[in-house]
């Protein structure tokens, strides 16, 4: 097979087996380069594709990576393993985890936000002394999540806290993780911990699975957190006498989840952590124009946390073309009127809308665009906005089967108990959970229970009789009915439909059917209820597929990474915005601010608009983002030059 390549990408993809890191820089091709080493693996060392397994970080990743195997390879493909990490971990967890790990059951939940919080918010209630300080239970979740990352168990956070506040949270992060293995739940962050601890304690799990995935390949290393480093350092070690098979690609100037527990370090060691480790540079950019790839190195070659790379634009220059403008206004109002005239001239200039995106460090920037558009009639698509899978029917819908799935998940039972209503109102349900936790039971195994039901009134007594009859039922069913019948029965049996309208209102009745329609027909693609439960649980809100319709893209900057267009408007570059306030104070925070703003020159493509605001916050004036200041600093040593 002839590979299109140029000299970098080729010494990547035909790199000798053994440790790799490739350092891919904005726009270079990672993802092509990644797709190719797996079709060099298969076509020229012949590999089985059962051996390789290839981890991203998103679903969207891990379904492009198919579809260009599969145009690459056809059906050669067959049995090579890709996805999440969280998708992969889930999957060895139903497998492995009955019988290995505590109580748990391979009917798992997985809990999403909302649920995590509710279980958050029970521990901090819970606490029976008093906190060191005012938290809130998005903060102890916060700080629970960042000691499952670090492979912190509640007492080992308890052990190595620094302060009173960390040791309040570790009391906090025990009656949470007991509540998730009490109903058979994992959170997000279980995924990747109980398989580590798998392969810990199982050693002949381990190597199970070792010897079946011999090649392992990661995307966006750089985002990888020390839990995550940690499992991959397990599944690719040698042994049996075959080398550690280990390609990674990552670009560290474009770290920017530190929010989310990534830790930049872990790529920037590689070298220290595997010795033996080959090292290529991906250095030549297909998207953007030199003077754009020239303001995203001005401000990145002042990093003092990742080494910076300077990038080569592929296309030559275009006499006479303005790829960097740079706009002053007075708040921002001003700005977004500016960038509606703006994109109304590139429209006459035979612009797709579709072609440009407004970019901004906060979600509450969008108001003033938001009203820009309008006001210009130009349409535009604000993303990250209320997922499908986030709206109250469609939770509704997944509550009802998790509660069928697994038994043991008396949050999503509490959901739906009186939804529609059959008596079973808050006083009700807290008779039954207290029943229930005193005896050791789920709360579905209450609704059984006639010393539980004698509590009740008469009317909540029949309402639970009936509930805990229809689940019944439906587990019953769930083994050998498709989810989507399933799904179809749980909605006409448990009388949701009939009551949908006196619970929406007729004028949102058309919208919710829709909803549930919807849902309905994402269950028809799968043969089982437990497969169709997770791949709704692994979603998130960014692996949406491209908007098509010709619309403005107004998105944070965070949501932009991975993306690109043709014609980008960077807002907000001052300092307090871009960098954050928050940041100013914080260690390291100004340098993952400075990576940020890396991040969201280099989705341009043709032209970049970089703008701030004298007067954006009323009563205060700003001034200009010290990365604005680089910028054009670099421009007048490159003219004196």
């Amino acid at each position: 097979m002839v590979y299109s390549l140029n000299a970098e990408q080729r010494a990547a993809v035909t790199a000798p087996i053994g440790p790799v890191l490739v350092r891919a820089g904005a726009g270079s091709g990672k993802t092509r380069v990644l797709t190719l080493r797996i079709a060099h693996l298969i076509e020229k060392l012949h590999v089985a594709p059962g051996q390789i397994l290839a981890l991203t970080f998103t679903n969207k990743a891990a379904k492009e990576m198919r579809e260009r195997l599969r145009g690459q390879l056809g059906t050669r493909v067959r049995g090579l393993t890709s996805g999440t990490f969280h998708a992969v971990c889930a999957r060895i967890l139903r497998a492995e985890i009955a019988g290995r790990l505590g109580n748990y059951t391979a009917d798992f939940s997985i809990y999403g936000a909302d649920e995590q919080l509710q279980l958050a918010t029970e521990a901090l209630n819970a606490a029976t002394e008093r906190p060191p300080m005012l938290l809130e239970p998005d903060e102890v979740l916060r700080r629970i999540s960042r000691a499952k990352s670090r492979l912190q168990s509640p007492r080992l956070m308890a052990r190595f806290a620094p302060d009173p506040v960390e040791k309040f949270v570790a009391g906090c992060y025990r009656r949470y993780q007991t509540a998730l293995a009490r109903a058979n739940a994992l959170d997000f962050d279980d995924m990747i911990l109980l398989t580590h601890q798998l392969f810990t304690e199982h050693h002949e799990v381990l190597e199970q699975y070792q010897e079946r995935w011999q090649h392992l390949l990661v995307d966006e290393y750089q985002d990888t957190d020390p839990s995550q480093h940690a499992l991959i350092e397990m599944l690719s070690r040698p042994g049996y006498g075959r080398p550690r098979s280990l390609f990674v690609v990552g670009d560290g100037m474009q770290a920017i989840y530190g929010f989310r527990n990534a830790d930049h370090s872990i790529i920037a060691r590689f070298t220290h952590d595997f010795p033996e480790a080959q090292v290529v540079e991906l250095a030549t950019n297909y998207r953007s124009r030199q003077p754009i790839l020239d303001a995203a190195y001005a401000v990145i070659r002042h990093s003092k946390a990742v080494p910076p790379m300077a990038l080569r634009a592929a296309g030559a220059a275009v006499p006479g073309e303005r790829c960097l403008l740079i706009q002053e206004v007075k708040d921002g109002r001003e700005e977004a009127e500016q960038i509606a005239r703006s994109i109304t001239e590139a429209q006459r200039q035979g612009r797709r809308l579709r072609d440009i995106a407004i970019l901004y460090r906060t979600r509450h920037m969008s108001r003033p665009l938001e009203q820009a558009m309008r006001h210009a009639r130009i349409p535009y698509s604000v993303r990250g906005s209320t997922s499908f899978f986030d709206r109250a029917v469609v939770r509704d819908g997944l509550a009802y089967l998790r509660a069928v799935a697994n038994p043991a998940d008396n949050l999503s039972l509490s959901r739906i108990a009186n939804v529609p209503a059959r008596g079973l109102g808050a006083q009700s349900l807290a008779a039954l959970s207290s029943f229930a936790a005193q005896n050791g039971i789920s709360l579905s195994e209450a609704l059984a229970k006639p010393e539980a039901l004698s509590e009740l009134t008469p009317k909540a007594a029949d309402g639970a009789r009936r509930l805990g009859g229809l689940l019944a039922r439906w587990r019953r069913f769930a083994a050998s009915m498709p989810p989507a019948n399933l799904l179809a029965d749980v909605l006409e049996q448990s009388g949701y439909m009939a009551t949908l309208e006196a619970r929406v209102g007729p004028e949102e009745l058309p919208d919710a059917r829709a909803h549930l329609q919807e849902l309905m027909t994402a269950t028809e693609e799968h043969n089982d209820l437990s497969s169709f439960l997770q791949e709704i649980a692994l979603m998130t809100n960014a692996d949406n597929d491209k908007d098509e319709r010709d619309q403005v893209q107004l998105l944070t900057i965070h949501a932009a990474k991975g993306l690109e267009w043709p014609l980008v408007f960077v807002t907000g570059l001052e300092e307090g915005t871009l960098p954050h306030e928050r940041s100013l104070g914080m260690p390291d925070g100004v340098e993952e601010e400075r990576r940020l703003c890396y991040v969201a020159l280099t989705r341009a493509g043709e032209r970049l608009y970089l703008s701030w605001a004298a007067g954006r916050n009323r009563g205060q004036i700003a001034k200009p983002s010290r990365f604005l200041d680089e910028i054009l600093a670099y421009g007048r040593e490159r003219t004196k030059g």
